[in-house]
């Protein structure tokens, strides 16, 4: 049980996919090149020692990172980008309350951008950092994105 009480959780301002949903994940901040996600830790997230296992911690950091990429500029389109190559530094340990994830990306080209991200507990105490390095969807990588059903996954 945590000994802070956790405000209530913020809703996240997008809907993922299955995975993403599955683990908790909201986008509750997001903005041209910067993004924050939550996650509120349940049993669910937990390892053998009764930490948070890395892997869920993983999910979180990767996520924000790509959402730091792909902010659109007009409402309606879309932006799409994949990780393809993350690392990740686990550097405390949580076993309650909520993990939130702030990416920024640091550098976008025609096919790639680089985003880096730290994940604090509720407390504000560093958990994780980590890097990613992710290819945009063809359109993607203008800020104005192209329409939804443009969008194709990266090759």
């Amino acid at each position: 049980m945590s000994v802070n009480p956790l405000p209530p959780p913020r809703p996240s301002l997008k809907k993922f996919g299955k995975f993403p949903d599955s683990v908790g994940l909201r986008l509750v901040d997001w903005e041209m090149d910067r993004a924050v996600m939550e996650m509120d830790i349940g049993p669910e997230h937990l390892n053998g020692f009764g930490v948070v296992h890395g892997g869920a911690i993983m999910t979180l950091l990767d996520t924000a990172c790509a959402h730091a990429g792909i902010y659109c500029t007009v409402p309606g389109n879309r932006r799409l980008g994949a990780s393809v190559s993350l690392t990740i530094n686990l550097i405390g340990n949580v076993k309650d309350g909520r993990l939130i994830a702030h990416a920024v990306c640091k550098r976008a080209g025609k096919t790639l951008f680089f985003s880096s991200c730290d994940v604090v507990d509720h407390a504000g105490n560093i958990i994780a950092t980590g890097e990613a390095v992710c290819r945009y969807a063809r359109g993607s990588e203008k800020p104005e994105g192209v329409p939804g059903h443009q969008v194709t996954a990266p090759a």
